[in-house]
């Protein structure tokens, strides 16, 4: 990571990231490590404090709007812990009068009492990995909760004070119906959280899903029954007030996530923890961002720190090329979409949209009052879309 970072002075998100989890779930391609409840908790706090230490030259002198705890399991963590870790926060860079701080819970690793100390250390919002009501499903996808287990924790989760929060929910599973997962939505809807997250089951690379699936065992809906359930979620939650603002997100005004919006709209994040990912939007050799991570491996990361201050595996300058396709794939996710002025003005680029003509005549994007974005239909083939775009950017 190179030190010459030019001061851009926007609010600043952080990424804490906690890698442990009790068990690592099959449809799970993110960095975590299942240790049944037994991590170096100490040691992995006492890495996290030293590389925000050594982060000074990027954070101080910032204002941090977001902080986000995620995983792996964050709620695995002491409250103590998660307050040393906003301690080391405050003492280097300043916090936005609003700040955001979030932390994601497993339903199994947190109680009232713990969700009010949480609160008590400057956690402000909470996001809930419920994934489903339906028993069925939650041994499909591998999690040890019940669906008492979801219900408690978010009654909790306002019994203690919390007035902003999310819950994750998942559809896609094999043999699932829209019935079902309607009804998913509707109990969520019973609790009044304040943000919904509904995301579509993906078979990455490297999951035991995706062995199950290579070896023919794994059967899934067809990506038209997906379509109808991702519709589903859009009239339901559209009709009771929350805004789907983002693809797979949907919120009450106001209760938009903070700091997702930080990498939907490419600004500023510095990620600290095993594998976590950092993004700096002004530096590097042309001046279009510097991006880094940490080596993925806990105990890796814990020595590496302990030696050089950071954990630092990979390292590299955007082009202009790569940072106006993250621009675009990332703005376009929105459903505010993006500003063609504005990408025009920063990439010194005259977009060629004719080539664009028939995809809002066939009603997969739209251009209205300067921005471009997706429409429902164009959500549902985001990846491809977004290509086109980008080559009319160019």
């Amino acid at each position: 990571m190179k030190e010459n970072i030019d001061k851009y002075q926007t609010p600043l998100g952080v990424y804490v990231h906690i890698p442990y989890c009790l068990t690592k779930c099959p449809y799970c391609d993110f960095n975590s490590y299942g240790t049944n409840g037994n991590f170096p908790e100490d040691g992995y706090v006492r890495a996290l404090e030293r590389e925000i230490e050594s982060s000074r030259g990027i954070i101080e002198g910032r204002e941090v709007s977001t902080v986000f705890f995620g995983g792996g399991t964050p709620s695995l963590l002491k409250p103590r812990s998660v307050g040393m870790v906003m301690e080391k926060l405050a003492s280097i860079a300043s916090f936005s009068p609003e700040v955001e701080v979030s932390l994601e819970v497993n339903p199994r690793t947190a109680d009232r009492d713990k969700l009010v100390s949480l609160m008590r250390v400057g956690v402000n919002r909470i996001s809930i990995g419920v994934q489903s009501f339906s028993q069925r499903k939650l041994d499909f996808y591998g999690r040890l909760t019940t669906p008492d287990d979801c219900v408690r924790t978010l009654v909790e989760v306002r019994d203690a004070g919390f007035h902003n929060y999310n819950l994750d929910l998942i559809y896609g599973s094999s043999q699932e119906t829209r019935e079902e997962f309607e009804e998913d939505i509707r109990t969520a809807l019973r609790f009044s959280p304040t943000h919904i997250s509904a995301y579509c089951l993906t078979i990455e690379p490297g999951t035991e899903f995706a062995t199950l699936r290579r070896k023919g065992k794994l059967s899934l809906p067809d990506d038209s029954v997906l379509v109808r359930f991702m519709r589903s979620a859009r009239e339901i939650l559209e009709a009771e007030g929350y805004d789907n603002y983002e693809i797979s997100n949907f919120a009450r005004r106001g209760y938009e996530c903070r700091h997702n919006l930080i990498y939907w709209n490419c600004h500023d994040y510095l990620g600290v923890g095993a594998g976590a990912h950092s993004h700096i939007s002004r530096g590097g050799e042309e001046g279009w961002g510097i991006r880094w991570s940490n080596v993925r491996n806990p105990e890796l990361y814990m020595k590496r720190v302990a030696g050089d201050g950071n954990a630092v595996n990979v390292s590299y300058d955007l082009s202009r090329t790569a940072a106006l396709e993250d621009t675009l794939l990332m703005g376009l996710r929105l459903s505010d979409g993006v500003g063609i002025e504005d990408v025009k003005k920063r990439f010194g680029c005259e977009p060629d949209t004719s080539g664009l003509e028939y995809l809002e005549s066939d009603g997969f994007i739209l251009t209205d009052g300067g921005r471009l974005r997706l429409t429902a239909k164009g959500r549902v083939l985001t990846d491809e879309l977004v290509a086109r775009v980008c080559g009319a950017f160019h």
